[in-house]
């Protein structure tokens, strides 16, 4: 409620601070304000618009209050600062008119000006400390929001558990094997039907001497070559024959094998 009351307050004496100045610069033009001008005159508009800068800056400061420890701090700048300023106006009101030479000038100005400075450094500290109170909170609320290991993983089994339950789509997967279905289409090969194989006789003469060699049928006047020809052939005859009795013999087992 005092916050409450303190802005509301500051905001009624920002806003007659403004007026004030607009008020005296409205004057100064209606009298065409000038250094020849009539005392009274140049009193009038600088007092006012000294007034109303003091009370513009004074406005800013209430708005903008401070918790402890600052907020003690703050206040007392502030009000230092707002009474150096109407002292400052107070004194140039007193003084202009039957005094207004040096070293008065001199402590006059410095003590409007030391309260402006105040009223302006205290209004600048104050919204800096704002924003970085408002930055602190931020980063402490963002620091709060996460989620903790706990949390984590429960928000894990709650989902794994929605996602196997009967309603979700998850369940509808069926993890079996399955069957291939793939329909074999034979080739052209193997549809078709064995064509007659057809046999080509060699007509190379080699070829031809040799298996007349291997036959025995060719006679030379050479006893060497003849006694190898022949013992060739009757080596290949008793090869043929030995493969002729081990495949009788096999069919012979097997025909027995099958009659028991």
């Amino acid at each position: 409620m005092e916050s409450k009351f303190r802005y509301y307050f500051g905001s009624m004496v920002f806003l007659s601070g403004l007026i004030l100045s607009i008020g005296a610069i409205a004057f100064a033009i209606m009298v065409h304000l000038r250094r020849t001008s009539d005392p009274s005159e140049i009193i009038t508009t600088y007092g006012f618009l000294g007034v109303g800068l003091s009370f513009t800056l004074f406005g800013i400061n209430l708005m903008m209050s401070q918790r402890r420890p600052y907020g003690l701090y703050s206040s007392g700048v502030m009000i230092t600062g707002f009474l150096f300023s109407i002292i400052g106006v107070g004194s140039f009101a007193m003084t202009y008119t039957s005094n207004w030479v040096y070293p008065t000038v001199s402590y006059v100005s410095f003590a409007y000006a030391s309260g402006i400075c105040l009223l302006s450094g205290n209004a600048f500290g104050n919204a800096v400390l704002k924003l970085i109170e408002e930055r602190s909170v931020q980063l402490h609320e963002n620091a709060a929001c996460h989620y903790t290991t706990e949390d984590i993983e429960k928000e894990v089994e709650e989902t794994l558990n929605k996602s196997f339950s009967d309603g979700s789509r998850f369940s509808a997967f069926n993890l079996d094997i399955k069957e291939d279905e793939t329909v074999f289409v034979h080739g052209k090969t193997l549809k078709e039907s064995p064509q007659d194989r057809i046999e080509i006789k060699d007509s190379i003469r080699e070829v031809e001497s040799l298996q007349s060699a291997i036959n025995g049928k060719v006679k030379v006047n050479d006893y060497a070559i003849d006694l190898t020809t022949k013992m060739l052939s009757a080596t290949m005859k008793q090869q043929t024959e030995e493969q002729n009795k081990k495949m009788s013999n096999k069919l012979k087992m097997k025909l027995n094998s099958m009659r028991r």
